[in-house]
């Protein structure tokens, strides 16, 4: 798909500069800080129960280990060298795929499944040749076009003997983990990779037949600088990845402890920062990359992209996604579940998940039941994020009252962000501008009528 040019967003700086506020990124609502304790193990055991024959799946699956620490990460994770820890971990996570898959009363179709971690390559071949072992037992993987298989990549000390065989069990799909290829910077931050380590496993996963590769970045880390940061982008051009997610460091020591090994004298000023930004918008949108959303680019003729032009992008815990309407089944330590607007939540620590799998088969811990309106926002939401419009007609038709006391409680707000520039407001539309695509995190804000309970929870939009 080629954005028309009146189309593509439009990088404002004087804008951006002015919303630069701490917000939610979305990929739940209300977000996960709002989850709480309860008897969410049996809803979720309901709502299993539940599932319709034409439901199709999503799965998560969480593998928390990782061989050495890198500095900047807020994931959920165990740093070992210990990998008779994955073996115990193993264990359960299978337990727990079979306890869930005997709740569903229909073999469960699955489209996407998405590893993440951690480092998911912490588990040997063998390791995860069990774990899709147990995937085929308990689920019917989708082997067509539809199929969506990703893994999260740590290049170090990963072969393109590895990748072949993450593509024999399905993987179609990977996001590399690059984040800067400026050795200062990666000493900073503990995490230090070379360009060939990288180039391997992307010529590996071409040769293997893989649809998408991804790369992340960041800007804001510890001894950045504008040119060392071209030199990286310079190198992520020549390696040519289908997909970039470009995210912001936000440096919250007090919530991520690993965070305190960062100086913050290292770390660049917000304009500085910003120069970043705006300098990797300008390469990449010259480059041909079109913006997706939020910190999401991709190649034209993406599926991302596609999905975009037709309607059918989806954001959830996962980011961006092609796959509307699925069920998100989420499996191992920390992974969050949502099936129609009920959310739940897996024990964060290793021993408390494998106390929770053991006793029951589940390690349920939290989880929300999203309110009639909560769904009504967060559709508003998924509009805004994965289409740039609202129709307020349709969203009228389909929550009646509700849905004009909700607007007209946010006329005053809505008007700000026309005069602004963010959107246009009309009888029947509320449509992102070109110079608000990049804001929409701040737009989405707007609905969000539990945002002032934990302001500072979230990074900033930018």
């Amino acid at each position: 798909m080629k954005i028309l040019r009146e189309d593509r967003a439009q990088f404002d700086r004087h804008l951006i500069e002015r919303y630069d506020v701490r917000a939610p990124r979305y990929t739940s609502f209300p977000t996960a800080n709002h989850f709480a304790e309860g008897e969410f193990d049996i809803a979720y055991i309901n709502a299993l129960g539940h599932l319709q024959p034409d439901r199709r799946m999503s799965l998560y699956l969480h593998v928390p280990f990782c061989s050495t620490i890198c500095y900047y990460c807020a994931c959920n994770k165990i740093v070992t060298a210990n990998h008779k820890h994955a073996e115990t971990y193993l264990a359960r996570l299978i337990r727990e795929i079979h306890h869930v898959a005997e709740k569903i009363p229909h073999r469960a179709k699955v489209d996407q499944i998405h590893f993440g971690g951690g480092t998911p390559t912490f588990l040997s071949h063998a390791q995860f040749e069990d774990l899709f072992d147990a995937l085929h037992a308990c689920f019917e993987l989708s082997s067509g076009g539809s199929r969506d298989f990703s893994i999260e990549i740590d290049p170090r000390g990963v072969s393109s003997d590895r990748i072949e065989q993450l593509a024999a069990l399905g993987f179609n799909r990977m996001s590399v983990g690059v984040q800067d290829f400026d050795v200062e910077v990666q000493k900073a931050v503990n995490r230090v990779q070379s360009v060939n380590e990288t180039r391997v496993v992307v010529d590996a996963a071409r040769v293997h037949g893989f649809e998408s590769i991804n790369f992340d970045l960041i800007y804001g880390l510890p001894k950045q600088t504008l040119p060392g940061f071209d030199a990286t982008l310079d190198q992520v051009l020549r390696l040519d990845p289908d997909r970039l997610s470009i995210y912001s460091y936000a440096h919250l020591p007090q919530l991520f402890k690993t965070q305190k090994q960062i100086d913050v004298c290292d770390l660049l000023d917000p304009p500085g920062k910003l120069d970043l930004l705006e300098h990797v918008v300008n390469r990449l949108t010259g480059h041909g990359y079109e913006h997706v959303g939020m910190d999401h680019f991709a190649k034209p003729g993406d599926s991302l992209l596609r999905a975009l032009a037709q309607n059918t992008l989806q954001r959830s815990f996962q980011g961006y996604t092609t796959h509307r309407d699925c069920a998100l089944l989420g499996f191992g330590a920390s992974s969050i579940s949502t099936i129609d607007g009920l959310y739940t939540q897996n024990s964060k620590t290793l021993s408390d998940y494998i106390d929770g799998i053991d006793r029951s088969g589940l390690a349920v811990v939290k989880g929300y039941a999203s309110t009639d309106q909560d769904q009504m926002i967060y559709a508003l939401m998924q509009a805004l994020m994965c289409r740039f419009e609202i129709d307020l007609q349709w969203f009228k038709q389909r929550y009646r009252e509700t849905f004009t006391d909700l607007i007209e409680q946010r006329v005053e707000a809505l008007q700000s962000l026309e005069a602004d520039g963010l959107i246009t407001f009309s009888r029947t539309k509320i449509r992102v501008t070109q110079k608000g695509r990049y804001l929409i995190r701040n737009i989405c804000t707007v609905f969000d009528p539990y945002l002032h309970d934990e302001p500072t929870s979230f990074s900033k939009a930018i």
